[in-house]
């Protein structure tokens, strides 16, 4: 198994699809994160790619949790975004 959470999200104009790569524990605690702090790293991650918008755009935006193997089945074009607790990629 592995120690990363997958969220995917689609962008409808421009047609993009990414592939969100989260740290499912804390580098500097160890801890296991909650789901919701997945989710949280997940979208501030995906705001930072997609850019700065309208102030409810992170009620907009809901990326949803994938497993590995669909994670796998993802072709990444590009890297978008590398930190030490997460990777946004661009994907087919």
């Amino acid at each position: 198994m592995s120690d990363l959470a997958y969220f995917d999200y689609a962008l409808v104009l421009p047609e993009e699809r990414y592939l969100i790569e989260v740290q499912a524990g804390n580098p500097a605690t160890g801890v296991t994160r909650r789901n919701d702090e997945l989710e949280k790293l997940a979208k501030d991650a995906l705001i930072t790619v997609v850019g700065q918008g309208p102030a409810d755009l992170a009620e907009k935006l809901k990326p949803t949790p994938i497993s590995e193997s669909d994670a796998k089945n993802l072709t990444k074009v590009q890297q978008l975004l590398s930190g030490p607790d997460c990777a946004v990629y661009l994907v087919e």
